[in-house]
């Protein structure tokens, strides 16, 4: 067969250019790209400048509020959402998609809500691994999400605290670069390396090391204003991150108007009857012999249910051959959950029930109310926030048992709308309280005393907190900047 193609190469020597025409060639190839990248400074330029000369008026009446985590368990950031359009804004509300939301952010004419992708720990990976993949996820989706959200009638940009990361760094540089009239609120619910700390347990180790510093900055660097749950958080911030006094202020949490007191014993009844999974007929609540106890979680390490676990085997026993009955109802899910749930079902329970249940948001305050006794074992990883599970409880008028821990005080008065326990530790102290309170008749005034005392906290609401000290403030009248 006669060939008639045949490769034979380059001679050689062929590509043997001098160095600069080596140059030149590299220099041609690269325009295309250099001029893509010409194109975006200058538009980026153009922007910035634009923006830059933007003077606050009425018009100006946009916010962003950011929150990664999921919006239907985010009450106060929700309550922030609904502030701020009270006010006239248009809030774009960004977080996880992951259950129901409060009925009132259903808007669509004044609240634009958008899904974040939760990145979840699906395949086994080492922990730090899996953080860094994620962190670097979540900078281009979420750079590129807020990049297209903030505008030029964009006013505030209102981030949770914690998580920090990436989300603190990628608005600081957005507005550094891109949007410098947005000006940044930092909401501190708590301290991110507190948090992670609960899995070092070593505040010297370089990658709690790494996140205090990196708190620290990008709250020095980029934020505006700020934010905290708590004075002792404020003065936290003031006296370790250095930040400017006149930029903080406590807005304590304060329950929203669905959570409300129990008002006659025909709602008692309808909800008993509504919620046939915690009050079936095995259950058959009496209400002259049953106390209904509640505790709220997200089964995380800041929360002890070692004790609370051995204090209901201790109920247990206690009322073993009475006609008394406790309805302990654990609400919520989180990592230890599984770890709760297994330490309770290897006991024969006698007069306890156990649900633990999780409730969609519209039923959830139907579940409070019914209440006779709240338990909170938040003991929190700083030490410095508050549970908004007792917020809620007061909310709805119902007193609490709390551990102790120092800014608890904040919250909860001792005997007056609430018990805080003596030893976070001491099963039977725990036991010997929520016994005597909800069944011995010589407590019975103590009982009435915290009842009033949260009945009396009910009626402090989101509301008058966050008009009190924020709203002038951030009123779109106010042309001066925060």
């Amino acid at each position: 067969m006669v060939e008639i193609i045949k490769y034979v190469g380059f001679p050689d020597g062929h590509f043997k250019f001098s160095i600069q025409t080596w140059l030149l060639i590299l220099f041609w190839l690269s325009l295309p790209l250099t001029a893509k990248i010409y194109s975006y400074y200058s538009y980026i330029q153009r922007v910035y400048k634009k923006r830059k000369r933007i003077e606050l008026s009425y018009d100006i009446n946009e916010v962003v509020i950011v929150v990664l985590g999921d919006l239907g368990h985010s009450p106060r950031m929700s309550y922030h959402a609904k502030s701020f359009k009270d006010l006239g804004y248009h809030v774009n509300l960004c977080g996880y998609l992951e259950s129901s939301l409060p009925q009132f952010l259903y808007d669509p004419d004044n609240i634009e809500i958008y899904d974040i992708p939760v990145i979840k720990r699906k395949r086994y990976l080492p922990y730090l691994i899996f953080a860094l993949l994620k962190v670097i996820n979540q900078i281009f989706y979420l750079t590129n999400l807020l990049k297209n959200i903030i505008g030029d009638n964009t006013r505030f940009v209102l981030i949770q605290n914690p998580p920090s990361l990436p989300i603190l760094l990628i608005i600081g540089l957005i507005k550094k670069i891109w949007a410098p009239n947005v000006q940044i609120i930092i909401d501190w619910h708590n301290l991110n390396w507190s948090i992670l700390n609960l899995k070092y347990q070593n505040e010297n180790h370089p990658i709690i090391k790494l996140m205090k510093f990196y708190e620290k900055y990008c709250s020095l660097k980029f934020a505006d204003f700020n934010i905290t749950v708590t004075k002792a958080l404020k003065n936290y911030l003031i006296e370790e991150f250095g930040l400017n006094s006149d930029k903080i202020m406590t807005v304590y949490d304060r329950p929203s108007h669905i959570f409300q007191p129990l008002s006659s014993q025909n709602e008692l009844k309808k909800i008993l009857t509504n919620n046939e999974s915690l009050f079936n007929k095995d259950v058959n609540h009496n209400q002259l012999n049953d106390r209904i106890l509640i505790t709220s979680t997200s089964f995380t390490p800041d929360e002890d249910f070692i004790i609370l676990v051995k204090c209901l085997k201790l109920m247990n026993e206690q009322l073993t051959g009475t006609n008394n009955r406790i309805i302990m109802i654990v609400t919520g899910k989180g990592p230890l959950q599984e770890t709760f749930l297994k330490s309770i079902n290897s006991y024969k329970w006698t007069n306890i029930v156990i649900k633990n249940v999780w409730l969609p948001i519209s039923e959830y305050p139907n579940i409070l109310k019914i209440a006779d006794l709240g338990i909170s074992l938040h003991v929190s990883s700083s030490g410095l926030d508050l549970p908004m599970k007792i917020v809620d409880l007061f909310g709805s008028g119902i007193p609490v048992v709390s551990m102790d821990y120092p800014v608890i005080k904040e919250l909860v008065k001792d005997d007056e709308n609430g018990v805080i326990l003596k030893d976070n530790k001491d099963e039977i102290s725990m036991s010997d309280d929520i016994l005597g309170l909800l069944f011995n008749k010589e407590e019975k005034d103590k009982y009435v005393k915290i009842k009033n005392g949260a009945l009396l906290e009910s009626q402090i609401r989101w509301d008058d907190e966050w008009n009190t000290k924020l709203s002038s403030m951030l009123s779109l009248n106010n042309s001066n900047k925060i």
